[in-house]
């Protein structure tokens, strides 16, 4: 895995590098904005990018900028801030995951990058998860938008098989599954894997049980 960090305390990447690469994940850039980051996204990509922000306008802001490169970034956004309607903010804006700087630890650091990586939504225990709507007709017109592989990919997940194990089958990469699986989510507009399923048995892909 590689992983871009942003954020505005070289120390506080520092710390967050050394957590990464101790558990093999590898750290392709460290900036202190998000638009320092373009050169090395746009040279070598990366899986996720970690975002350490001081406010939540400041993780919105970063957010934003980061997905203006690759709407399919997975983003991982670091902060303070725990009131409920700001950090629904921050996920409105596209980030898959948000985590509690005071609360967080090496290894819930770690899972969440993997996790949102993994196209999965990801936040401190603390936060309340946000409601996902049930797949309205929106869903149902920005089904249309995927590509066959892309419903492949979709089919595959709703049968419930592992990224590695739709990499098999496809005879794709693990890195790329997990674009098709990120990239669905938000072009259904959806940050659950159970939404995905629901709107797979909608389409036809896979059966009701």
């Amino acid at each position: 895995m590689r992983v871009t960090l942003v954020g505005d305390w070289p120390l506080v990447r520092s710390g967050f590098r050394q957590v990464l690469q101790s558990a093999g994940i590898g750290v392709i850039a460290s900036v202190g904005e998000a638009a320092d980051a373009a050169h090395a996204l746009r040279r070598v990509g990366a899986d996720a990018v970690v975002v350490s922000a001081l406010t939540c306008d400041a993780g919105v802001a970063d957010t934003r900028a980061i997905l203006a490169l690759d709407p399919r970034l997975p983003v991982l956004v670091l902060g303070r801030c725990a009131e409920p309607h700001s950090v629904q903010r921050v996920l409105d804006a596209g980030a898959r995951g948000y985590l509690l700087l005071e609360q967080m630890v090496d290894t819930d650091l770690i899972r969440a990058v993997r996790r949102v990586a993994a196209g999965e939504l990801c936040l401190s225990p603390e936060l309340p998860i946000p409601p996902e709507s049930t797949p309205s007709q929106t869903a149902d017109i920005a089904y249309e938008r995927l590509t066959p592989r892309e419903r492949q990919v979709l089919a595959l997940v709703a049968s419930g098989r592992s990224n590695r194990e739709i990499a098999a089958a496809l005879r794709l990469s693990i890195h790329t599954v997990a674009a098709h699986r990120t990239g669905l989510m938000k072009t259904l507009a959806v940050r659950k894997t159970a939404a995905l399923v629901l709107i797979a048995v909608r389409q036809g892909l896979v059966p009701a049980n």
